[in-house]
């Protein structure tokens, strides 16, 4: 164990501050949980992936554990979770509480967070503006964002198991990081680099203190690397994508690795570069780094939008807290003005105004209040693109949702449907398919038309199988004469067979 991690004898510096944790909490939970289920109820959620994710729930009770020919999906082993949710969703089936559950979950991770702080730091105020950065980390909003998935309880998990592992509750630090480690195929080997952390923590304090230029070393490269990257490209945000909410975007990114290295200083920016002073916890970011630096898979190496610095978020928070408690410790140990004794603290607060000017950039909800004052200018100079989330537009429930949801409910559970991307609500259950992966020389039952969609006249993945959307598939159906109208609105229908 590190020497910064051991809780010390000494009396905390208490704060009235660290009432504001929980309040925190509620506000952040509440706040994602109303605007999830907005982009929900909108239809602006995706078959991929809360579709599959509540399809993988719900299969699990519903002779889904074994492929068959009725049940060609096999259940992903790699991803145990799914069995823990499982009895969850076999008492509630539907994909709504889904997201609102995400939601809260990644906001409990403020609880860990603030434990973890204060007892590196010795300091609950500070301890507190650490636990809400972590809140207002701009990458987990992406993860907020992107429907359900899996590995977004990773975070939480993580955090409480090493928050146990402090507090020398060592079998529910176990726990913890078991439920951690099935919540995503890559977790495994995360935990074989927090086994080689924990071993490299016991590491004598003479050997740490030559490693000190080392690591300051380190922290002025990383840092010229990634300014440099920037004047390279150019922009704040290089990567060229878009939005998931009616805009198409490229799945391949092919750069080089100069511009690869700056996503690593783009996750690093919100905690000013301090988790390099801890390089020792950093490496348990290395197998997700290899996995995205070895691919072109353009959501790897993106900040905003996907699920993905979900596997990242937590451990750069803890070498984020570890690496202020080690400058906390030099500094008190080799200065006696208070004001170099402050350099610590004055890293917490430089950290948290960084962070609340990214979630105000970089995020659905920062957007809804300040894509109205910039016109998208800041977008622009900042990312190069000329929006970001488009979550104004993405939140709006409009009159035509609200008849979409009808129909939905129109279809009997077990029909064969013909849905697009925009559908989650209609693949537990059901025999679906979408237009991308139609088998020709087949009719489904149903046929759910959503004109309004940009998945109507576009095709819901980069990997298709056809070349059918459902404009020209459904259009080449009706033209079998097999269907008749079962519910229409305006140019939304709902066709049988």
């Amino acid at each position: 164990m590190s020497e910064i991690e051991i809780p010390t004898q000494a009396r905390f510096k208490r704060s009235v501050l660290r009432y504001a944790v929980f309040p925190a909490f509620i506000i952040y939970s509440s706040i994602w949980s109303y605007t999830v289920l907005l982009r929900y109820y909108s239809f602006n959620a995706n078959v991929f992936d809360l579709g599959l994710a509540s399809d993988a729930l719900y299969s699990v009770f519903h002779g889904g554990l074994v492929a068959s020919a009725l049940n060609p999906r096999p259940f992903p082993f790699s991803k145990m979770m799914i069995l823990v949710l499982a009895p969850f969703y076999y008492i509630f089936p539907n994909p709504a509480w889904l997201i609102v559950f995400q939601s809260v979950w990644i906001g409990l991770g403020i609880f860990p967070v603030f434990y973890i702080a204060r007892n590196a730091l010795e300091d609950e105020k500070y301890a507190v503006l650490i636990s809400i950065s972590y809140l207002l980390y701009y990458p987990l909003s992406g993860v907020n964002w992107f429907d359900f998935h899996f590995m977004a309880l990773f975070p939480t998990f993580f955090l409480t198991g090493f928050a146990l592992r402090i507090a020398g509750r060592g079998k529910l630090s176990l726990l913890a990081m078991f439920f951690a480690m099935i919540s995503d195929y890559l977790v495994p080997l995360i935990m074989v680099f927090y086994i080689i952390y924990l071993l490299i923590g016991k590491v004598s304090v003479k050997t740490r203190k030559s490693q000190y230029k080392y690591v300051a070393g380190i922290l002025l490269i990383s840092m010229f690397i990634f300014i440099a990257a920037m004047l390279y490209s150019g922009q704040f945000l290089p990567l060229s994508y878009t939005g998931l909410s009616g805009a198409s975007y490229s799945t391949i990114y092919s750069s080089t690795y100069l511009l690869k290295g700056e996503y690593i200083g783009q996750m690093q920016l919100p905690t000013v570069f301090v988790s390099f002073i801890a390089p020792e916890s950093l490496l348990m970011t290395i197998p997700y780094y290899v996995l995205a630096f070895v691919n072109n898979y353009q959501p790897y190496l993106s900040t905003m939008y996907f699920q993905y610095p979900a596997l990242t978020a937590p451990i750069i928070f803890i070498s984020f807290v570890l690496g202020l408690a080690r400058i906390r410790r030099i500094t008190f140990r080799r200065h006696k003005l208070s004001k170099a004794r402050s350099t610590w603290k004055i890293l917490v607060v430089t950290g948290l105004l960084i962070n609340v000017a990214l979630f105000s950039l970089y995020t659905p909800i920062g957007e809804l209040y300040t894509s109205s004052y910039t016109n998208g200018r800041a977008a622009i100079i900042l990312t190069g693109n000329d929006f970001s989330y488009n979550a104004v537009s993405s939140l709006q429930v409009e009159p035509y949702d609200v008849e979409l949801m009808k129909m939905i409910h129109m279809v009997p559970l077990g029909s064969s449907v013909l849905i697009q991307n925009n559908m989650p609500e209609l693949v537990a259950g059901y025999n679906w398919t979408l237009p991308d992966f139609y088998i020709n020389g087949t009719y489904p039952t149903y046929i759910l038309v959503d004109p309004y969609s940009y998945y109507y006249s576009h095709f819901s993945v980069a990997y298709h199988l056809t070349n059918y959307t459902m404009k020209t598939l459904s259009t080449y159906l009706l033209q079998s004469g097999r269907y008749s109208i079962e519910y229409s609105w305006e140019n939304l229908t709902l066709y049988r067979k």
